[in-house]
């Protein structure tokens, strides 16, 4: 095949480390910022950043040219410097990502629904915690509890 198309939303979320909600408030639109500037840096269509405390949901056009993995590790790193010369509170050396990350595919069908999903993550996390949201979007997936396990603690 000579000519190739693709087009990959990914739905990722990163979540701090321990799980603690370290995000302070006042910084927490400008990292969703920041990332998703970085993003667009790295060739990648942002549809969605939002999150709670404890972690950060992405949506995003995947640049074809990229692996994941790289395209992650790229945002927590740069996210994570920028948090620490910016957060004069908490202390620049408590805020740290997961070394891991969850990532779903989402069909082009399903992008404003997922939107939607993730600008509306405050009220979601009134009701449900962290692992309750990603036992719901494992099942959703069709993805083993234990696939995870190590993601949820």
């Amino acid at each position: 095949m000579r000519n190739t198309f693709f087009k990959l939303w990914v739905h990722t979320i990163l979540k701090t480390e321990d799980g603690t909600g370290i995000i302070d408030l006042e910084l927490e639109s400008l990292l969703h910022l920041e990332i998703e500037k970085r993003l667009i840096e790295q060739g990648c269509e942002v549809a969605a950043v939002n999150g709670d405390s404890d972690h950060v949901h992405l949506l995003f056009l995947m640049n074809p040219l990229l692996p994941l993995h790289e395209v992650v590790r790229f945002i927590q790193g740069v996210s994570q410097q920028w948090y620490h010369v910016h957060d004069f509170k908490s202390g620049w050396y408590k805020f740290k990502w997961e070394e891991g990350y969850c990532a779903y595919s989402v069909s082009e069908s399903a992008v404003e629904k997922v939107q939607f999903y993730i600008q509306e993550q405050k009220v979601l996390h009134a009701q449900l915690s962290y692992s309750e949201e990603i036992n719901r979007l494992n099942l959703l997936h069709n993805i083993d509890r234990s696939d995870l396990e190590s993601f949820l603690h």
